[in-house]
């Protein structure tokens, strides 16, 4: 069986590194009703394994909960368009990610846990209420492979991927810049920052939507400090989102990008969920943490037009609409359970993309 290590980092203690779990099994993946019966009675939940500190931690196969119109990455080419539909502004688009599987770690942590001085926030302007998360992949940088085709790889790990906010690398970072980004740590993400500053991702929408399409726009010009303290900075205090919301979490004064995630903010009920988070006024989704439920694609592509209040010269229609039709994961909520995502799709079942009515736009702006 394939096995994993849990360890916790602690700055705080000198940069201990604390071994928290080790040995821990990961579930095979979901073969079929005749290979893997009952799956997630039987593999799925057996893999959720209790921490020390109160937490929780899951690594194996998941469904993919991530909805989205792979076409928006293709010049905007999104199904909905293909439909005579008007572009990006109406809702029965194609999940092209329905029907697929996707790894997991999934770790629950007490919040006293993850604050710097392992105390409860006493309210969301707590200055330690904010966290900054973020995931990196690192590879072995040297691979042979032997004559008997095995391979041997050696040579220090050297990171190939980042990932904080969901898509700022994809719809934020320039093309030509995504690579290096994918190398950064988070502390040198000011060389990085004018590419925030004038980004290019809100020009090619304006542009395809023109070209294509004959729907004109207006975009916020630079310098886009919207997108700064959306992505780079966190939000602090401010006229729009009231007294008592803030993502600011920016102490040394430059960008770092990070989902940020104010632990003192209530968590919304599922039932109560708005997909849009903040844009549809719920203080507890995107950019504040990123939920499963919360609309990504959408949040971000409104943020990078201009769509909403921080930008009011351009949060009007049709950039406050904008998404890709795709609003919701076809199969299914989530679980209530830890670790949430639904059980990975048995691989006797075949993957499908349907089109799915979505029945207006009912998002409750402010």
């Amino acid at each position: 069986p394939q096995t994993y290590t849990v360890r916790r980092v602690e700055r705080s203690a000198g940069r201990t590194n604390r071994l928290v779990a080790a040995g821990l099994r990961t579930p095979p993946n979901n073969i079929g009703p005749r290979v893997t019966p009952n799956y997630e009675q039987n593999l799925g939940q057996p893999a959720v394994y209790p921490l020390p500190f109160g937490g929780k931690v899951f690594a194996g196969t998941r469904d993919e909960y991530f909805y989205i119109d792979l076409g928006v990455f293709d010049g905007l080419n999104l199904r909905t368009i293909n439909q005579g539909g008007p572009g990006l502004f109406v809702g029965n688009g194609v999940d092209s990610t329905q029907g697929y599987n996707v790894s997991t770690i999934a770790i629950e942590v007490p919040i006293q846990g993850l604050t710097r001085d392992f105390s409860q926030p006493t309210g969301p302007t707590d200055p330690k209420a904010v966290i900054g998360v973020w995931s990196t992949a690192s590879r072995r940088s040297a691979r042979v492979i032997n004559p008997d085709g095995t391979r041997a790889f050696s040579g220090p790990f050297v990171q190939v991927s980042r990932l904080g906010s969901p898509l700022v690398n994809e719809l934020v970072i320039p093309l030509g810049l995504k690579d290096a980004f994918n190398s950064l740590s988070p502390q040198f993400d000011a060389v990085a920052a004018p590419a925030v500053l004038d980004p290019e991702f809100p020009k090619i929408v304006k542009f395809a939507l023109a070209a294509f399409y004959g729907i004109n726009i207006n975009i916020p010009p630079p310098p886009r400090n919207d997108l700064v303290q959306i992505f780079a900075t966190g939000i602090p205090v401010n006229a729009v989102t009231g007294p008592n919301y803030m993502t600011f979490l920016n102490s040394d004064g430059q960008p770092h990008e990070y989902l940020r995630l104010n632990t003192a903010i209530p968590i919304t009920p599922i039932g109560s969920i708005n997909r849009l988070g903040l844009l549809g006024g719920d203080v507890a989704g995107m950019p504040n943490g990123r939920r499963p439920h919360d609309d990504a694609v959408d949040i971000v592509l409104r943020a990078a037009i201009g769509g909403t209040p921080f930008t009011p010269a351009t949060n009007v229609f049709p950039n406050s609409v904008a998404g890709d039709g795709v609003s919701s994961n076809p199969e299914g909520p989530l679980l209530t359970r830890f670790p949430y995502l639904l059980p990975p799709n048995p691989g006797n079942t075949p993957r499908t993309s349907n089109i799915r009515p979505v029945t207006g736009f009912s998002d409750n702006e402010f």
